[in-house]
């Protein structure tokens, strides 16, 4: 008769809701960063009120008006180039790499 052990304990730590957490926290992180080149930039507070929630299941933009620039219909002028509505799209084309291994690496894979 043979007898084989398994250690599961690395696996389950790796799939943990904690390790979970800090992969989601370390995403929201790195999207912020990414995102900033994107946001509208006129004189700063939109671009600088970007906050992460505590748990990390968002990213936030938190001026009266950051709703109308996400969503801003078409003919919007925007000055800074390479700004405009809908950053988080741009994020997700040009930055998605840069995502997943962010939540790779928080999360210990």
């Amino acid at each position: 008769m043979v007898q084989v052990d398994i250690d599961l304990s690395g696996a389950k730590a790796k799939l943990s809701p904690q390790s979970h957490q800090r992969g989601q926290y370390a995403v929201a992180n790195q999207f912020l960063a990414d995102a900033t080149p994107y946001v509208p930039f006129r004189d700063g507070p939109l671009r600088m009120s970007g906050t992460i929630d505590v748990d990390g299941s968002a990213v936030r933009w938190n001026t009266p008006y950051a709703r109308a620039h996400f969503y801003a219909p078409g003919g919007w002028n925007y000055t800074t180039p390479g700004t405009g509505p809908r950053w988080d799209l741009r994020v997700k084309g040009n930055h998605m790499n840069d995502l997943i291994n962010a939540y790779l690496k928080g999360a210990g894979y």
